[in-house]
């Protein structure tokens, strides 16, 4: 990382998690770039408008930008209900849905992964969907479980420049994405998490920031679920009930 002020790039940083990360490194003393393609952005939020299926507007954005210590990828899209099963799958679902959260991944690193200092980071944003069954959510699912394949083969391509390539995989978390999802979570199946609630956007981002940091200067090839123990629960056996720590 440079001795001057860090400067990070994150897709879809206009709210959500990308939105939360960008302030949270803004506040640590990072120079940070957020794009979105957001109808209404703040601009004291979004630094540039950039649609990340466009490899043309991603290298100008790269160029514009220039020489960059972190790339957080969290834009990403989630198209219910007409992602579903394969055969029930809107084809446009699946061609959107891959062309935002897989193909813009890789047009964001191969964008600005070149000019990106040595001892950089790149996290990308997977979801729990990538470490165990999300059911009616065929496209959804296949894109974020193919970043968890990048991040191990992005690691160990990009190592030699001293670069690391961690992946973040959260559970359901309290953002404007997650609104209609989070409009079927009533209070009983909320129960079925451990935590027995959703993540709050700071608490994936604050990995983020500590992932992109000198602190995780060893960390690479990682999949971190940030799910609140979701992932590690066997299927089909009962959540025990929250009580007091007594």
């Amino acid at each position: 990382m440079s001795a001057a002020m860090p400067v990070a790039v994150i897709t879809g940083g206009a709210r959500g998690i990308g939105g939360t990360t960008a302030a949270i490194l803004k506040d640590r003393g990072w120079k940070v770039h957020s794009l979105d393609r957001h109808p209404n952005p703040d601009p004291a939020i979004v630094s540039h408008i950039c649609d990340v299926t466009s490899d043309n507007e991603l290298h100008d954005r790269a160029s514009e930008i220039g020489e960059i210590d972190a790339l957080v990828t969290c834009a990403g899209i989630n198209l219910r209900p007409d992602d579903s099963r394969a055969e029930q799958l809107k084809l446009d679902a699946w061609h959107q849905t891959l062309a935002v959260n897989l193909t813009g991944v890789m047009l964001s690193v191969r964008a600005f992964r070149p000019s990106m200092r040595s001892d950089g980071a790149i996290v990308l944003l997977s979801s729990i969907a990538a470490l165990r069954a999300m059911p009616l959510a065929d496209a959804y699912t296949a894109s974020k479980g193919a970043l968890v394949a990048l991040t191990r083969s992005w690691s160990v391509d990009y190592g030699r420049f001293g670069i690391r390539v961690n992946c973040i995989c959260p559970g359901p978390t309290a953002t404007e994405m997650m609104s209609g999802v989070m409009e079927a979570f009533s209070a009983g199946q909320q129960l079925q998490l451990p935590q027995q609630r959703m993540a709050r956007p700071e608490e994936v981002a604050n990995l983020i920031a500590f992932l992109v940091s000198p602190e995780a200067s060893y960390i690479s090839g990682a999949i971190i679920p940030v799910d609140g123990g979701a992932a590690a629960h066997s299927a089909g056996m009962p959540f025990p009930k929250r009580r007091d720590n007594k």
